[in-house]
């Protein structure tokens, strides 16, 4: 028997790679930086840049991209708050004057107050104030000061003007990074600032599932058995005539001569056993 097989057949197959999953959807990371934060431009702590200049939070190891951004102040307080200027720069430069103369001057001071700056808040810090205490609320980006005299850099090297107002000039980028809260008072006749820490608070949304591996597998086709042909039944090869002697021939010649019947009789049957 004789067995043949078929060229087979080629199939597409995706090889998923391992960890390969389906992409998942964007989530919120907070991450917080404690640093007490009051004025440092004289001895007292009524003016100037914060303690840190800036308060930076350092983010590393969050792949994908920043889809949203929203930065919280943790217990706020001051005597006069219309001094406060407070801007947040993301690790690609981008700049977001998050506060800066909102809330009224002396006497409208507040305490333990908690803002969250969010683009998407309903409202604004107000202006000319006041600002009630104790309250933990969500604003837009607040700036009310002549974007001509917003210059950071004016007060121990912060960063230069312009400053957007909008906090999604920080999406779009990594997370990873240092991102830098500068905030200052800008007027030595009050009283300055104190605030416990802040929160940044980063909408990510996790890298694209990596492609999957194309390879070509070659799958063997079913086998097929055919009978190996059997040979045809060999025919009887003919024998080659005997090449005539003459012995018989002349020996019933011979025959002739005899005088009776049963001699001659005789005579013939011998002759025929001889060779032709």
């Amino acid at each position: 028997m004789k067995l043949l097989r078929s060229t087979g057949l080629v199939w597409l197959l995706l090889l998923a790679l391992p960890g390969l999953t389906v992409a998942a959807a964007a989530e919120t990371r907070t991450f917080l930086n404690l640093d007490h934060e009051f004025p440092t431009g004289d001895a007292n702590g009524l003016f100037g840049p914060a303690t840190h200049y800036p308060s930076t939070i350092t983010v590393a190891g969050v792949p994908g991209t920043v889809t949203k951004v929203t930065a919280t102040v943790i217990d706020l307080g001051s005597s006069s708050p219309d001094d406060i200027d407070m801007a947040l720069v993301g690790p690609d430069g981008a700049q977001v004057m998050l506060m800066s103369d909102a809330c009224g001057v002396s006497p409208s001071r507040f305490e333990e107050v908690t803002l969250t700056f969010d683009d998407a808040a309903p409202s604004f810090l107000s202006d000319n104030g006041p600002c009630a205490s104790g309250q933990v609320s969500t604003f837009k980006p607040s700036n009310y000061e002549n974007p001509e005299l917003d210059d950071f850099s004016k007060e121990g090297g912060g960063p230069p003007p312009p400053y957007t107002n909008a906090l999604s000039a920080l999406a779009g980028g990594s997370p990873d990074g240092d991102w830098k809260l500068y905030v200052l008072d800008d007027n030595a006749a009050a009283i300055g600032f104190t605030f416990v820490g802040w929160a940044l608070n980063l909408e990510v949304e996790p890298p694209p599932a990596p492609a999957p591996t194309i390879e070509t597998v070659t799958v063997p086709g079913p086998s097929t058995t055919v009978p190996t042909p059997s040979p045809s039944p060999s025919k009887p090869v003919p024998r080659a005539a005997p090449a005539k002697t003459g012995k018989r021939a002349a020996a019933l010649a011979k025959c002739k001569a005899k005088k009776t019947k049963g001699q001659r009789a005789k005579c013939r049957q011998k002759a025929r056993q001889l060779p032709l």
